[in-house]
Order: C-alpha cells, then sequence, then structure tokens
C-alpha cells in the first residue's frame, strides 16, 4: 500500500512551544506565532478557559482516532498501544473512513501546518477536492452530536485554517466541513459553503484583532 495523499503542496511541520499557557508555533528562529486554537480560547471568559484546560489524559480517545487517520492516509505503521479507548478510536476512524475520507475526490494533505504571515498559525485535519470543491475538514469525536450553534468555534477555526492556506498558497477554498462521530457510532456531516464561510471568517478577524489588542494591553502593563 501507499499514501493516499496526491502532493498538490510542499506542506511544512512547524514545531511548537507553550507561553503562559498559549500554544505558539516556531515558524522560523525569530518568528513565534499564537496557534488558532489558543486565539480562540484566549477570547472566552476566564472561568470557561479553565474547564477548557482540564485535560484528564495526553492521549483521549479523539488524539488516537486522529492518529489512526494519519497512519490510514500516509501508511504509517501501526505505533498506538492497545487499550480499550484505541479499540473504540480505531472504529470511530473507520467511521470517518468510509462515510467520508473515500469519498473524497482528492486528499491534499493530512495534518497540515499554515499560517498567515506574522499573526498566526494552526493544523488541518484534512484538505482536498470534495463534491468537486477544495474543502477543509474537522474530525471532532464526542460524546453525542453538536449543533450548529454549538460548532460555531470549531467554524471559526475552520475559517482561520483556510484565509491561512490561501495567503500561504495561492488557494481559494470555498468549502468546510465539521465531520462529527459519536461514540455510539452515529455521524454527522456539517458542510458550510463560500457564503457561510465568510461569516465565520469575519468571526476570526473580530477574535485576532481583540486577541492582538489585549496582547498589546497587557504588555503595555508589564
Amino acid at each position: 500500500m501507499s499514501s493516499k495523499i496526491v502532493q498538490k503542496y510542499k506542506y511544512q511541520t512547524y514545531p511548537t512551544n507553550k507561553v503562559n499557557n498559549l500554544r505558539y508555533y516556531c515558524l522560523s528562529e525569530d518568528l513565534n506565532v499564537p496557534s488558532v486554537t489558543s486565539i480562540i480560547r484566549a477570547s472566552k471568559a476566564n472561568h470557561h478557559r479553565t474547564i477548557q484546560n482540564k485535560i484528564t489524559s495526553p492521549m483521549e480517545v479523539g488524539d488516537m482516532m486522529h492518529k489512526y487517520l494519519q497512519q490510514y492516509l500516509t501508511d504509517a505503521p501501526d505505533t498506538i498501544i492497545k487499550t480499550s479507548n484505541s479499540y473504540l478510536a480505531e472504529s470511530l476512524a473507520q467511521i470517518v473512513i468510509e462515510n467520508l475520507i473515500i469519498k473524497l475526490d482528492q486528499i491534499w494533505g493530512s495534518e497540515v501546518s499554515v499560517y498567515y504571515m506574522d499573526k498566526y498559525a494552526g493544523t488541518i485535519d484534512l484538505i482536498g477536492i470534495y463534491d468537486g470543491k477544495i474543502c477543509v475538514i474537522d474530525y471532532k469525536s464526542s460524546y453525542k452530536t453538536k449543533t450548529i450553534d454549538e460548532l460555531e468555534d470549531f467554524f471559526i477555526q475552520c475559517a482561520a485554517y483556510t484565509v491561512a492556506h490561501d495567503w500561504q498558497y495561492d488557494t481559494n477554498i470555498d468549502s468546510m466541513m465539521i465531520f462529527q462521530v459519536t461514540r455510539d457510532g452515529d455521524f454527522e456531516q456539517n458542510l458550510m459553503n463560500s457564503n457561510q464561510m465568510e461569516i465565520y471568517k469575519l468571526k476570526w478577524f473580530n477574535k485576532l484583532e481583540s486577541f492582538y489588542s489585549e496582547l498589546t494591553i497587557n504588555e503595555s502593563k508589564s
């Protein structure tokens, strides 16, 4: 077997680190930029951020599901230790493969790092051609299916990735999708077209502006 990815672009991988509990991508020796997810979390109330940061395990089911999908797409060897959680993650990954991945016209990349100017960076779960359109896809596993309102931050996250990919690779991404899979095996595709994406791009730029404004205020106080 071989990788299922068509090398449309020469994607790079950037190391990450943490500063003041925020994740940063190291784009070069002199340039670190905050991650999309850190910016979104920073925009929330302090008490909500505290809840978000309570992670009980470094290898949650969702993390392992992503690893299984990456292994499938790149034909990498299976390095995940077998546990009850890993078997569940593998079964969820199979649902994503059967109901999404094999239906893509082309797969350009998996776990793709992108950045926008000197402002931010992030990692796209999956990018390729879906239903004839360039699509950024984010996988989510949970105990129950989330509503569109509950998915807002995830759509904002995807919108940030589309802006970065378009800027970095001169593309024109015209769709984005949240693919939800639940612990009991249900799944749902939430697809946004280019017109709907503009709403989330605006929300993203508002969060980005607020983040840097707050950063400037905090730096002036120190």
